[in-house]
């Protein structure tokens, strides 16, 4: 007696053939309503989309792209995958693919050179149609590999990026900066603490330049003015855990202004100050950057520079699509404007 087995049969996936013989017509002309339907006749097209219909015939875009020498799917490598920032960002990505028939595939660099370098292989050899990478540091190597390897490329969020070697859609950082310098100068702050990461990260750099640059407008020396602190990530745990090295600086001074390199950041600052039972803004003064959801969410509100996330990542997305649709244009770089939000987590310097 044969023994009795638990696993389930296989399913028979349909293929172009048994939806060409449902509808009665031969697999190219599947292939061409699939494909290219202009090519077919109104009625002609409607039978074979009904069949595909009962069917529920799914097509096979890897097999497709084989043989087409064209994949649907993009790439999106951000810095740190955790970050609600990005979130914005590549809705407005995903959003813009769909419209060109373009699928999004996210991964992660966690701000890791090795990791950035893995994934852009890994994405050369999926033979994605394109990818919108926001690279971890100044060295463009990696995208010119990338380009070398017949895969274009866009990079979001860097500025510096020459026409004449790619594309690139960024925020004017350094105005951002001086926005938030500004603001808190305005206030009476003529000492502030940046709480930022490596300067090879050209947003975390131009914002600190922004912010200098406020400083020498007033008439003060930035360098005497400006307790500059680097952290190992872009993170809430790391805002929180260097409070108390913010407090006492060395300097003598009572720290009473901090600019967070972005929201994240200051949101775990405002924690740990909380925990220590010190007020935002009585005690300390808090600037974000990039106006988060969650920045408006909080008590007291967050004062953060805003960034256009969802269009950004439209933009990015726009100019990917010109270049794997074969378009003629040259290089393009786009630069949006930030602008502060003023909420309550700032007030008027008291000594």
């Amino acid at each position: 007696m044969p023994k009795s087995t638990n696993r389930t049969p296989r399913s028979s996936r349909t293929g172009i053939t048994q939806v060409a013989a449902h509808a009665g017509v031969s697999p190219a002309t599947v292939s061409n309503v699939l494909n290219r339907p202009q090519l077919v006749a109104e009625t002609t097209r409607t039978k074979v989309e009904s069949a595909i219909a009962e069917l529920d015939y799914v097509r096979n875009s890897f097999g497709s792209s084989l043989r087409s020498g064209r994949s649907t799917s993009v790439g999106l490598l951000v810095l740190d995958v955790t970050n609600p920032f990005f979130t914005e960002v590549a809705r407005g990505i995903e959003d813009e693919a769909a419209e060109t028939g373009l699928a999004v595939v996210l991964l992660n660099s966690a701000e890791s050179p090795e990791r950035q370098r893995r994934n852009l292989r890994l994405l050369a050899e999926q033979q994605v149609a394109g990818a919108v990478v926001m690279p971890v540091d100044d060295d463009l190597s990696d995208l010119l590999w990338l380009q070398r390897q017949g895969v274009h490329w866009v990079a979001l969020d860097r500025g510096d990026v020459s026409e004449n070697v790619g594309s690139s859609v960024s925020v004017d950082n350094r105005a951002g900066g001086l926005a938030a310098g500004r603001h808190l100068l305005a206030l009476g702050h003529e000492r502030v603490t940046f709480l930022g990461g490596a300067f090879a990260i050209e947003q975390v750099r131009l914002r600190y330049e922004g912010l200098r640059t406020a400083f020498t407008e007033a008439g003060l020396d930035p360098d005497e003015s400006i307790n500059l602190i680097s952290l190992a990530q872009l993170n809430a745990h790391q805002g929180e855990r260097v409070v108390d090295q913010v407090l006492l600086d060395g300097s003598g001074k009572r720290t009473r202004a901090v600019f967070c390199a972005n929201d994240q950041i200051a949101l775990g600052f405002m924690k740990g100050l909380g925990k220590r039972g010190l007020r935002v803004p009585g005690d300390v003064s808090v600037v974000g950057y990039d106006d988060l959801a969650v920045a408006d969410l909080i008590h007291p509100g967050l004062t953060t520079v805003a960034q256009p996330k969802y269009e950004l990542g439209r933009a990015a997305m726009q100019l990917l699509s010109a270049q794997v649709e074969g378009s003629d244009q040259p290089y393009e770089r786009r630069i949006f404007q930030p602008r502060l939000i003023m909420r309550d987590s700032t007030c008027a310097f008291r000594d």
